[in-house]
C-alpha cells in the first residue's frame, strides 16, 4: 500500500524553540529585515543586553561590548551601515576573553578588601568558584551584547538574547551571593561530615569531596530559581514591548 504525500504540518525554519516567549520567538523568525518589527527588536535587546551589561561587567571591561550596542542602535535609527555594526561586533568577540579577565580581577580584588579569613576547608573550592561564576556572567553578558548585533543581519537570534541575560544575572547573583557564604559553606561542610560518618555511608566519598557537591548542589539549584525568573521577567517585558508597538 502507498503511503499518501503529505505536507508537513510546521517547517522546520519556523518551528518554535521555546527559548524566548511565543511571542518574541515568532517575531524574531517572522519579521523582514529592517522592517518596523525588526528595528522595535533590535531597540528591546540592545535594552536587555545594556542591562547585563551594566550588572555584570565592570566599567573598565565593558566597552567594546558597549560600543557593539551603539552601532546596533545606530542601525535601528537608521544612521549606521551594517558593516560598521558588524565590525563593532568582531571586535567585541575578539575580547570576550579579556572582558572576562577583567571582571574576575575586579571581583578578586573587591574580595581582598572585604572578605575576612577562610572559615572551613570548603573555603579555597568556593573561593575559585566565585571567580569562575563572575567569569561566566561577564560572557554571558557580552554575548547578549554580540547577539544584539548578530540580529542586524540574522533577526532570529534576537530571540536568544534574554536567556543570555538570564543566564548572566544567575551567575552574578549565584556567584556573589550564596557561594560567598560563609553559613552556606560552613552547612556544606557540616552536612559533609555527619554524610561521611553516619552508618551506611558509601565508601570513597570523603568530607572533602561530600562538601564540594552539596555545596554544588545548591548553587545549581540557585542558579536554576535565578535563570527561570529572570527570563520570566524579561520574557514578560519583551512581549510587553512587542504589544505596544503593535498598537
Amino acid at each position: 500500500m502507498k503511503r499518501r504525500l503529505s505536507l508537513p504540518l510546521v517547517y522546520g525554519g519556523d518551528e518554535l524553540t521555546g527559548a524566548a516567549p511565543a511571542e518574541l520567538e515568532r517575531a524574531a523568525r517572522g519579521c523582514r529585515s529592517g522592517d518596523r518589527t525588526h528595528k522595535g527588536l533590535v531597540f528591546l535587546c540592545n535594552a536587555l543586553a545594556h542591562y547585563g551589561l551594566r550588572s555584570c561587567v565592570p566599567p573598565s571591561a565593558r566597552g567594546l561590548a558597549a560600543a557593539t550596542l551603539d552601532t546596533a542602535e545606530g542601525w535601528a535609527l537608521g544612521r549606521i551601515d551594517p558593516s560598521v555594526a558588524q565590525k563593532a561586533r568582531s571586535e567585541a568577540f575578539a575580547a570576550v576573553i579579556a572582558i572576562e579577565k577583567k571582571t574576575i580581577d575586579a571581583v578578586r580584588a573587591s574580595r581582598r578588601r572585604i572578605d575576612g579569613k577562610a572559615h572551613t576547608e570548603l573555603d579555597p573550592h568556593a573561593d575559585a568558584v566565585v571567580l569562575r561564576y563572575a567569569g561566566l556572567a561577564a560572557n554571558h553578558a557580552t554575548f547578549a551584547a554580540l547577539l544584539t548585533a548578530d540580529g542586524i543581519e540574522e533577526p532570529a537570534k534576537l530571540a536568544d538574547v534574554p536567556r543570555q541575560v538570564a543566564g548572566a544575572m544567575a551567575y552574578l547573583d549565584a556567584g556573589l551571593g550564596p557561594a560567598r557564604s560563609a553559613d552556606l559553606r560552613a552547612k556544606a561542610w557540616g552536612q559533609a561530615e555527619w554524610e561521611a560518618q553516619r552508618q551506611g555511608a558509601p565508601d570513597g566519598h570523603p568530607v572533602g569531596a561530600l562538601a564540594v557537591q552539596i555545596f554544588h548542589e545548591y548553587l545549581g539549584a540557585y542558579w536554576k530559581d535565578r535563570s527561570d525568573g529572570q527570563r520570566l521577567q524579561l520574557g514578560e517585558l519583551a512581549v510587553w514591548a512587542l504589544a505596544a508597538d503593535a498598537s
